[in-house]
């Protein structure tokens, strides 16, 4: 128990854990019965995760819609622009009065 007590301690002096997560480790070495917090390093991660996930979701939503309304019907106008041309198109001869 005072080993690991002491290597909670060295982790914390190093920064690789905070305040509360080595008391609540603490807790747990001193009180094996005690019940462990719910904000572990594991769950922050799930949540970010999740995070990631639903953000990447909206944004290809996001794309999709800006795809369909505004890039798509532009390069529609655009090819209506040019003039078509190639073998076989035969134009009429613009005559000016």
């Amino acid at each position: 128990m005072a080993d690991e007590l002491g290597k909670l301690e060295r982790l914390r002096q190093s920064g690789a854990l905070s305040n509360a997560e080595f008391e609540a480790a603490k807790r747990r070495v001193l009180e094996p019965g005690a019940p462990a917090e719910d904000n572990t390093i594991g769950r922050a991660a799930n949540r970010y995760v999740s995070f990631q996930m639903i953000v990447g979701v909206i944004g290809l939503i996001v794309f999709l819609v800006f795809l369909f309304t505004v890039f798509l019907p532009m390069m529609n106008r655009t090819t209506d622009l040019i003039p078509p041309s190639g073998p076989g198109i035969n134009r009429a001869p613009v005559t000016f009065p």
